[in-house]
């Protein structure tokens, strides 16, 4: 009774303010779970009770800390709080748009973009809500407190956060609910500065597969590619990175979306050998680096000036290469990293601005995909004698909304909801449009005959279906899928394999086996046209692994300790160079 007490008594003044302010994290934490696919309450009640007494230790920790330096104003305070809550803010969008936390690769994408929707009335009105939420919590609750409450709260605070870090018990939870409701307890800016400092593990660049995990390699399959028949020497390849498609923007997929709407693409989909494949990575450096390498670990492989790659195997087989993109060639760095994968150029928004045939389409997130597509025509007709692949990566369907000006070019409109107003379906529905026009001028150009090799797929998906909801219910887990499109002058009879483990990681070996090239042995992935082969996909997240498998799916940290996970690691770091 005397250890309770002694407990409560520093929070006598304090419980109420920490206990409202710690609701949002509890809602946070709810909304991260789900979108986890931890949705049972048997596992979200015992989540959301740890999570709100983390948050709570940990408010009660930064509180006390002002308090200890004399900090008394209310507005300064509550400006404070309303900061933190930014933090939780970005956790949620990231949850939102990727399923992830807001993770330090995320810092990293903050520049170059296009943020006007931050004037939105409902970008305001949520800002507004936090700052009044922030500022009425503290004007009604907050207390001052003697330095020695203040202190024996500190200590308090710090020793039940010691103590649910080294004893979390939802460790007791089943797999994978474990690991996510863990995953999900930090705060917000915890975990991000945790994330930001955490030490990455280094590559292990080896020109064989090394002894110690080649016993792994067999049991998951990778290092393995194989070329099938289908393949003979195109002189032309053109593969389109269509920025966040999905299959929920499909009919074919998803039968809320107006036929009308998708025909284009479906029609595509659905006359052409065509898979549904799973994602392993998000943001378009990622999910690019992913496509150009077939490994799953990006971050090493471009600090690492990617030691193998798709595009440096055409480069070495006599193709001119070209990446060609509507947003600017330098954000990220990109026009150097993807030099460093093997492009020959790297085309963006800075040199059309030099043009004055395509610096007017240029506006929000760069040139419109329309005049991508038209310049990429130029672009093939200049090289039209010459072995070349060029990379297009579009910009129109970037989310939030999709481009809201299209600078007076004139589309097929849907008249149906959701259709008639900047909307990513809308955004996907002209997307569409822009590629009919692109192949039909490919032909009466005569840049698409036998020896041209069209690909289509998306650089990564888009979870978000704000404001359009209503079309993704319910909800399919082959809705965050993505298309994968093989279309050539005479259609490839050869059968795509059924696998519900196609992933991002099978595209760089299924190009290369289309083109009769051998397939780098560092490559995880393997040719869709394979129809043997047993695959895995390695899904690398901010600081854990997602390895599904057709038997099993593990989920953990990537500095676990258990020895099958660092063994398992050890797999995921190798790049083999020969």
């Amino acid at each position: 009774m005397q250890v309770f007490t002694l407990i409560r008594k520093p929070f006598e003044n304090a419980w109420q303010l920490l206990a409202v302010l710690s609701i949002p994290a509890v809602l946070l934490g709810w909304f991260g779970l789900s979108q986890l696919g931890v949705t049972e309450f048997i596992y979200v009640l015992p989540a959301e009770l740890i999570k709100f007494a983390c948050e709570f230790l940990f408010l009660g920790i930064l509180l006390s800390l002002l308090q200890l330096i004399g900090l008394k104003n209310k507005w300064l305070t509550s400006a404070l709080c309303f900061l933190y809550y930014l933090t939780m803010t970005a956790d949620l969008v990231l949850l939102w748009y990727f399923k992830e936390r807001f993770g330090a690769k995320y810092l990293e994408t903050l520049e170059g973009g296009d943020y006007n929707f931050l004037t939105d009335w409902r970008v305001l009105s949520y800002l507004i809500l936090l700052a009044a939420f922030s500022w009425g919590t503290v004007r009604l609750f907050l207390q001052d407190s003697p330095r020695k409450t203040a202190l024996q709260r500190l200590l308090i605070c710090v020793a039940g956060s010691g103590l649910l870090y080294l004893f979390n018990p939802l460790w007791l939870l089943p797999a994978p609910a474990d690991f996510y409701g863990v995953y999900m307890t930090p705060p917000s800016i915890i975990y991000t500065t945790r994330a930001a400092l955490a030490k990455q593990p280094p590559a292990r660049l080896s020109p064989t597969v090394p002894a110690d995990v080649e016993k792994l390699a067999k049991h998951y399959n990778v290092f393995s590619a194989q070329q099938t028949p289908v393949g003979k020497n195109y002189m032309r390849v053109i593969l389109i990175a269509s920025e966040s498609l999905s299959n929920k923007y499909l009919h074919h997929f998803n039968m809320n979306v107006p036929p009308e709407a998708s025909e284009s693409l479906d029609k595509l989909y659905e006359n052409y050998p065509s898979a549904s494949l799973k994602h392993v990575t998000l943001s378009t450096l990622y999910g690019l680096s992913v496509i150009f390498t077939s490994h799953p670990f990006v971050r090493l492989a471009y600090e690492n000036k990617y030691p193998f790659s798709l595009v440096r195997e055409l480069q070495n087989n006599g193709f001119h290469t070209a990446f060609l993109r509507g947003a600017n060639e330098t954000y990220m760095d990109e026009n150097v990293l993807f030099k460093q994968a093997g492009f020959d150029e790297v085309i963006g928004a800075t040199y059309f601005q030099t043009r004055d045939d395509y610096k007017d389409y240029i506006d929000w997130w760069g040139l419109l995909d329309r005049k991508l597509f038209d310049y990429a025509l130029e672009y093939l007709r200049i090289h039209k004698n010459h072995p070349t692949f060029i990379t297009l990566l579009t910009v129109d369907s970037h989310v939030p909304l999709g481009r809201l000006d299209y600078l007076g070019e004139k589309y097929h409109e849907i008249h149906e909801r959701f259709y008639d107003s900047p909307t990513l379906p809308r955004a996907f529905a002209r997307f569409g449009q822009d590629v009919v026009r692109f192949l039909n001028q490919l032909t009466q150009q005569g840049l698409f005959d036998d020896d041209t090799l069209i690909l289509i797929m998306p650089d990564h998906p888009s979870y978000s279906n704000t404001p359009t909801n209503a079309l993704f219910k319910p909800y399919q887990p082959q809705f965050d899928n993505l298309p994968f499109i093989i279309i050539t002058k005479e259609r490839i009879m050869a059968p795509v394999a059924k696998s519900g483990l196609l992933s991002q990681l099978d595209i760089a070996p299924t190009i290369l086996d289309l083109l009769n090239l051998e397939i780098p042995q560092g490559m995880f992935g393997h040719s869709i046209f394979d129809l043997r082969s047993q695959r895995s996909v390695f899904d690398i997240k901010e600081d854990y692994a997602v390895v599904t498998t057709p038997y099993e799916k593990r989920v953990f940290p990537l500095n676990s300790t258990r020895p099958y996970d660092k063994e398992l690691l050890k797999l995921m770091t190798t790049f083999v160079t020969k």
